[in-house]
Parts: C-alpha cells; sequence; structure tokens
C-alpha cells in the first residue's frame, strides 16, 4: 500500500528527517515551507504491513515524534509545525489539494 507523506506548514530552513519503520524515507537540511501553498516536501512509500511508523526528526530544534499510521489502501499524513515547535499531524484517505 502507498502512504503518502506530506510536511506541510510552520518549516523555516529545518533540517528534516523522515523515517518510516526506522528506515530514512526523507532528509533536507534546508527545508522551508511555501506559504501561497502550506507545501514544503512530499515522499510516497510502499508499505508491506500496516501499521508503520513514521517518525519526524527536527534535529536542531530538539524535536522528535513517532506516530502510528495504518495503511489499509492509500494514505496520506500531512505533518506541519507549530509556533511552538510542536508537530502535528493529519491522516487522509485524500490527497492533499496544493496550488
Amino acid at each position: 500500500m502507498l502512504l503518502h507523506i506530506a510536511l506541510q506548514e510552520g518549516f523555516h530552513h529545518d533540517d528534516v528527517r523522515v523515517l518510516v519503520d526506522a528506515r530514512e524515507a526523507l532528509v533536507s537540511a534546508d527545508l522551508t515551507t511555501r506559504r501561497q501553498t502550506g507545501y514544503a516536501a512530499a515522499v510516497e512509500v510502499d508499505v508491506t504491513h500496516t501499521p508503520v511508523a513514521v517518525e519526524v526528526v527536527l534535529r536542531k530544534k530538539g524535536v522528535a515524534q513517532t506516530k502510528w499510521v495504518l495503511v489499509d489502501r492509500p494514505t496520506y499524513l500531512g505533518v506541519s509545525l507549530t509556533t511552538e515547535a510542536a508537530l502535528t499531524w493529519k491522516t487522509s484517505y485524500e490527497p492533499f489539494g496544493y496550488l
């Protein structure tokens, strides 16, 4: 099954790593959200079992959080960063719309 992970709001020149079941899926040393669209980056991962552990690490900010995601059909996971350096997660079975 396909897991689409989108890094969305709140990123500004961040050093970001996204791991799926402890395997690197996305690495960016300078990730910034595009203000017009609310989109920073995305990665698609083909998963063979469910649930999977998705970990987002922002080393310079001291943020690391893991979320278990059930992927029983194509699944979209949106991750945003708040101004308090906390991660928010949104799961959908429909693609996120970006302009």
